[in-house]
């Protein structure tokens, strides 16, 4: 009796195990893009000042276009996948804690359809380092070296946009544009490279060389066309080679639009003879042919990269108003030569004479094809030391005081309030606008502006700006204004719109 009950119950224990195996496996299993953390580990400590990896694992069906580290809520670091278009990929971002506290770190990937996983998320402590102890000069005083802080450069990107450069037929071409600066306090100590991503597949890579100087600007045009609008990732040292006080503004993913002038176009006209050949209403515009534009190859002469001897300015520092000369040696392996800012093509070896108004770094870059090379110069200018005046008498000249008032700020007019800006599709585009401000210096605008996990900015003299956008998201942006002698305005009050319907 006994044995069959224990049999009984046995019986009834498998049938409560199967019935709860086939439960689980009826459960919907989760879609779309996912993501995870490997390292550091939930509840961890890691040490204050030092780099950490965060090692994730990301996977998307239709392919990872990238994986974002967030910090405390904010974007930290962006990286496209080691292998483009893999639908599995591992990823290796480094942070630095600044400070003792406790952080959130979070990884959300990315797919090429623009879906986001749901953030992967730990939480660790930054502790501070262990503090060495003091050399004892007498039994009874303490020598202490303060410890100086490291002087570092920044770079770091202002804007990414689609340049036009010509037609397909009637499609738009484009090539990517790129402005950036030394937000840091020495110039680059060294060459860096500059890698594209084109929808998360490196495209191409150009070297910039060391000596960029403090504040100054630079840009960047690839030799890479492209139509539509794609997703560009643009990492301004993508080989670290160069320590920089802020690792966290070098790199840029998002999609954009590539967009060009009025179209040429023609009419067909029948003619009173029997031919039917068709009259074109621009007889001097050659028709338009379909084949598409593309990165030439080298022109015979030139293969590889191109080889720079030599680019400098002298003097390097200069007084407002005053003079100085560009020279550069002879350039070899390369079809064309140019120097930018405002100078263009140039012949090799040679020199020019310039006058900035301000400290500006000066690129020279020599192309064969597809591949290119750059060496650049920054020339300081400072402002002119004031004239003596002689006071012969008692009498003093009144001297002008110093212009110290800043502009007033700007208020966004469009679009404001929340407002639902026309979106079609996945991405679209919104127009930034706002009041003008004047004064007796001039006015140069600066506009910030995030949403969809994503922030950009701008500046420039003009009174909107246009943005690329994800449908479906809420954004929002602000101006102010800076005049000729850097008194800058406040921000303006934060101007909020929607793109599309809210997801």
């Amino acid at each position: 009796m006994n044995g069959q009950r224990l049999s009984r119950r046995l019986l009834l224990w498998v049938l409560l195990i199967l019935l709860m195996l086939g439960t689980l496996a009826c459960e919907e299993q989760p879609t779309g893009p996912r993501a995870w953390i490997d390292v550091p580990l939930d509840g961890s400590s890691v040490p204050v000042g030092t780099t950490v990896p965060v090692i994730s694992h990301a996977y998307a069906q239709e392919g990872v276009a990238e994986v974002l580290l967030s910090v405390n809520g904010q974007a930290y670091r962006r990286n496209p996948p080691a292998q483009p278009d893999a639908t599995f990929s591992k990823a290796s971002l480094d942070w630095i804690p600044q400070q003792e506290g406790d952080y959130v770190l979070q990884v959300k990937a990315y797919s090429k359809n623009g879906q986001s996983s749901n953030p992967a998320t730990v939480r660790v402590r930054a502790i501070g380092k262990a503090t060495p102890t003091p050399t004892l000069v007498r039994p009874i005083t303490a020598v202490i070296t303060p410890v100086t802080p490291t002087a570092l450069s920044d770079l770091a990107i202002v804007s990414v946009d689609a340049m036009f450069v010509s037609y397909k037929g009637t499609v738009a071409l484009c090539k990517p544009h790129v402005v950036y600066r030394n937000a840091g306090t020495v110039p680059v100590p060294n060459d860096y490279v500059i890698q594209l991503h084109i929808n998360g597949t490196p495209q191409m890579a150009v070297t910039r060389g060391a000596g960029f100087g403090v504040g100054g600007t630079s840009e960047l045009v690839f030799d890479y066309l492209f139509e539509g609008t794609p997703y560009i990732g643009v990492n301004l040292d993508s080989t670290s080679a160069v320590t920089e006080s802020n690792e966290t503004n070098n790199a840029f993913a998002e999609a954009r639009m590539c967009s060009g002038g009025p179209v040429a176009w023609f009419t067909d006209t029948p003619t009173p003879t029997p031919t039917d050949t068709p009259t074109l209403v621009r007889p001097t515009t050659p028709t338009p042919t379909h084949t598409p534009t593309l990165v030439l190859p080298p022109p015979p002469g030139c293969s590889g990269t191109p080889s720079i001897a030599s680019f400098g300015a002298s003097p390097s520092t200069i007084t407002a108003g005053q003079s100085t000369t560009l020279s550069w040696g002879a350039v070899t392996n390369a079809d064309s030569v140019s120097i930018e800012p405002g100078i263009g093509g140039v012949a090799t070896p040679g020199s020019r004479t310039v006058s900035p108004a301000k400290t500006t770094t000066y690129t020279l870059t020599a192309r064969c094809g597809g591949n290119t090379q750059t060496r650049q110069t920054t020339v300081t200018v400072t402002s002119a030391p004031a004239t003596p005046t002689s006071t012969p008498t008692r009498t003093r000249t009144p001297t002008t005081p110093p212009d110290t008032t800043p502009p007033p700020i700007p208020n966004p007019q469009d679009p404001t309030g929340g407002e639902s800006v026309s979106c079609p599709g996945a991405t679209g585009s919104a127009t930034l606008k706002w009041s003008s401000v004047s004064d007796p210096s001039g006015v140069t605008y600066y506009v910030k502006w995030n949403g969809a996990g994503q922030s950009g900015g701008w500046e420039g003299t003009g009174t909107s700006h246009g943005i690329s956008i994800k449908c479906g998201y809420q954004y929002s942006w602000q101006v102010r204004a800076c005049d000729g002698a850097g008194n800058c305005s406040n921000w303006s009050s934060s101007a909020t719109f929607l793109a599309g319907t809210l997801h």
